[in-house]
C-alpha cells in the first residue's frame, strides 16, 4: 500500500514535471498532451498503457479533440496522490522527452 502525499509535497514534486497539474479537490494529477493526428495520439496511449502495466498502476486516459490525450492519475485505495502516481508521471515525461 502506498502512502498518501500531502498537497504541498504533490505540488512541489510537480514543479519539476512540465505542465502536470494537481487538482486538490479531486486529489489527482493530470496533463494534456497534443499530437499531430489521431494515430500519433493512439500510439502514445499504447506506450502509456505499457508503462502503466510495468508499474502496476493504471491512469485514466482520454483521447479527445481528435489528437489530444489527457492522462489523469490518482491512487483510489488512498483517495489521492501517492508515489505511484508521481512515478507514472515521471515515466511518461521520460517517454515524451526521451
Amino acid at each position: 500500500m502506498a502512502d498518501l502525499l500531502s498537497d504541498e509535497v504533490v505540488e512541489k514534486t510537480l514543479n519539476g514535471l512540465d505542465d502536470w497539474g494537481y487538482d486538490d479537490v479531486y486529489r489527482r494529477i493530470q496533463k494534456e498532451f497534443i499530437f499531430a493526428n489521431f494515430e500519433s495520439a493512439a500510439t502514445f496511449v499504447q506506450h502509456v498503457a505499457s508503462i502503466a502495466g510495468e508499474l502496476g498502476h493504471y491512469p485514466e486516459i482520454l483521447i479527445h479533440k481528435e489528437s489530444a490525450v489527457t492522462v489523469t492519475s490518482s491512487t483510489a485505495e488512498e483517495n489521492g496522490v501517492t508515489e505511484k502516481d508521481i512515478a507514472l508521471a515521471e515515466s511518461i515525461e521520460i517517454l515524451v522527452t526521451g
